[in-house]
């Protein structure tokens, strides 16, 4: 599907530097992209008391909101951003997603009725999907592997930046529609460092067959609920976690935002701390199976737990749960299919975007009813049977073998 060729690009994929000024200034901009296109995953999460009051909507509409369309939407830019990259450039394309990001928060913040804040999720959600897929093509080919670790982290702390800012603001009085305006600066911040950046060819590799193959091949699957606990769970989470630490669990706004910055910022750290791990040859069914039972821990502990203490133990153990895996679980998706690796890695993204969709507005009806206990609870049976059925590493190559 994709391949990367910067002009000037060395054999590990990462580009000559003309300066070490211009390095850093290339890593921000990295780093920017992935935190400004995250930054609107959390956004709605963090204000859903005063935004429902607002418009006199319930939590479904809320989770529509905030999950099914723009990650719905995401979906259908992550399908477009091939083309849009392979006409544009890599680079180009970066701009694009930025300029959409900010324009969509705008109108989500200016508009008076209903539809204007479905059309500014809209344009939010194409912005998302064209920032993640060629995001990480510009981080290799202008940083290596490094830098994609970078990008990966930014996207963690975005989500937890947009729900730690925008609880706090709540907290103290400022108008939701600030915290919109807010992430739209976030979103324009890569702008200054992408401009003059060299381009970033985009091609298409010479893949194919790989999903024919994956629907017959039950590693391919427990993969993919491996993907479903570990990023499509804290997806979900980044709509409703405020909202059940302040209205379930009778926290305070500020510090429900700051629980789940923690998970967020946590999560960030772990993602490079399990990529360490697995490169220094620790056990990938641990890694993979394993660590999400600290997630479910967590998960049930947020559930059952009726304290600041007990839940600030649970953010950070699934904040490890959910991100240690994401490295090594990344490597084993390419390997199923080494002569196009960004297929299965595609397949299991897109799996992984995809299930919030439905799962978010469902969620908030039944926290509407008052069923955030069983909700969590039921978070947690699901992040724990992908855990179990992972704990033998999904090995081998569909490429090698016709066995399921």
């Amino acid at each position: 599907m994709i391949a990367a060729v910067n002009r000037g690009t060395g054999v590990n994929g990462a580009s000559r530097v003309t300066g070490e000024g211009r390095d850093r200034a290339t890593g921000a901009a990295v780093f920017l992209v992935a935190l400004g296109a995250a930054w609107s995953v959390g956004n709605v999460g963090a204000v859903v008391g005063p935004l429902s009051a607002d418009f006199d909507i319930s939590l479904t509409t809320v989770g529509l909101l905030s999950g099914t369309i723009l990650l719905g939407f995401s979906v259908v830019g992550t399908l477009l951003a091939p083309l849009i990259a392979e006409r544009l450039g890599i680079v180009r394309t970066l701009v694009l997603a930025i300029l959409l990001g900010a324009a969509g928060n705008v109108i989500f913040a200016v508009t008076p009725v209903f539809a204007g804040l479905v059309i500014g999720r809209v344009v939010t959600g194409l912005a998302l999907g064209l920032a993640v897929v060629p995001g990480p093509v510009f981080a290799r080919a202008t940083g290596g592997v490094a830098r994609v670790a970078l990008f990966g982290a930014a996207i963690q702390l975005g989500i937890a930046g947009a729900l730690g800012v925008g609880a706090i603001l709540v907290d103290l009085g400022v108008d939701w529609r600030v915290t919109f305006l807010l992430s739209a600066a976030v979103a324009l911040s890569p702008f200054p460092f992408l401009i003059g950046r060299d381009q970033v060819s985009f091609r298409r590799g010479g893949g194919g067959g790989f999903v024919r193959r994956a629907v017959r091949s039950g590693r391919v699957w427990r993969l993919v609920t491996l993907f479903v606990a570990v990023f499509s769970v804290p997806l979900i989470l980044g709509t409703w976690l405020v909202h059940f630490l302040d209205v379930d669990e009778g926290m305070a706004t500020a510090a429900a935002g700051a629980l789940s910055f923690v998970m967020f910022g946590v999560s960030a750290v772990a993602r490079e701390a399990g990529g360490t791990l697995a490169q220094r040859g620790f056990n990938p069914g641990l890694l993979c199976g394993g660590a999400p039972f600290l997630a479910a821990a967590g998960l049930a502990i947020l559930a059952l737990g009726d304290s600041l203490s007990s839940a600030s133990v649970a953010v950070v153990l699934a904040g490890i749960g959910f991100a240690v895996p994401y490295g090594i679980a990344i490597v084993q998706a390419q390997r199923l299919y080494p002569s196009e690796p960004t297929e299965p890695v595609a397949l299991v993204t897109l799996v992984g975007t995809a299930v919030p969709v439905p799962l978010v507005p469902l969620i908030g009806s039944l926290l509407d009813d008052g069923h955030g206990t069983e909700v969590f609870l039921g978070l947690a049976a699901v992040v724990a049977v992908a855990g179990a059925l992972n704990l033998r590493p999904v090995e081998g190559s569909l490429e090698s073998s016709n066995s399921v």
